[in-house]
């Protein structure tokens, strides 16, 4: 069943609502993390063609356990390049007033994405990169650099309309849960970072607490339903980034570019 169903007709909203107060997706999300959701885990690497040769023949007790599995990662050591925080597909956007960047079915503006105006004043005519992870790939992501958090938060995402439900065609706004963060680093000034999850269930389990970050380190994987990183860089970086060749054919002909976590997507040219 694809989620647009829910979002697409006035049943669809009330199916939805009915679910919501059941409390169904979050059995759901319970029933995954036993030892009877294992049988799902083969079928879910034949249907969407995991490589699981960088595993070491791991077992897994769940097919939570299996989604969150981790494996040994490494990254450019280069200090002027920009790393990739996951196995994803890649696109651009140069951030501008108005900037609705698309998300999981949805469009979101840079104060969506960090709602702390002073904060995301900071990356004005910066840019903004969208990190669009699929079933297959690892889903566990890193710190881009070394550097500290300043300021975080989460938002619990939000699904309404804004005529009454029973509407049969009606506006639907529906944002996401997501975890953002401001970051001080040391190579690539203020960045900010967030975490986009689902509305229902599914989210994000982070290994690093004390505010402290270093480059490549594993910074959290997501959980069931969660599949999207965004960076936002400033001018500064902007000016100074140069990308790949696929990635700025990519950004020229708005498309995505695959890449991999801890591989550079780019690189600083200091003047």
């Amino acid at each position: 069943m694809k989620a647009d169903i829910f979002y697409s007709s006035a049943a669809g909203r009330f199916l939805l609502l009915a679910l919501q107060k059941t409390g169904l997706f979050r059995l759901t999300a319970w029933a995954l993390g036993t030892r009877a959701s294992r049988p799902l885990i083969s079928r879910y690497i034949e249907k969407n063609g995991i490589d699981m040769s960088s595993f070491n023949g791991q077992s897994y007790g769940s097919f939570s356990e299996f989604f969150s599995r981790r494996k040994d990662i490494s990254f450019d050591p280069d200090p002027d390049a920009v790393i990739s925080p996951c196995d994803s597909l890649l696109s651009v956007y140069a951030i501008c007033d108005g900037l609705c960047i698309p998300i999981k079915g949805s469009e979101y503006s840079v104060c969506d994405l960090v709602p702390d105006e002073d904060e995301a004043e900071k990356f004005r005519n910066g840019l903004c990169l969208v990190f669009r992870l699929e079933a297959s790939d690892y889903h566990h992501f890193c710190c881009i650099d070394s550097g500290r958090t300043i300021k975080s938060g989460y938002v619990p995402g939000i699904l309404h309309s804004v005529q009454p439900i029973a509407m049969r065609s009606v506006p639907v706004f529906r944002l996401n849960r997501r975890w953002w963060s401001v970051l001080e680093t040391d190579h690539l000034g203020t960045v900010a970072q967030t975490e986009i999850g689902a509305v229902l269930v599914g989210g994000v389990s982070f290994f690093t607490d004390d505010g402290h970050h270093l480059r490549g380190q594993d910074m959290g994987t997501f959980e069931i339903a969660g599949s999207t990183i965004v960076i936002m860089l400033t001018g500064d970086i902007r000016r100074r980034l140069v990308f790949r060749e696929e990635i700025k054919s990519a950004w020229r002909d708005g498309g995505e570019a695959r890449v991999s976590i801890g591989s550079a997507i780019g690189k600083i040219i200091n003047n």
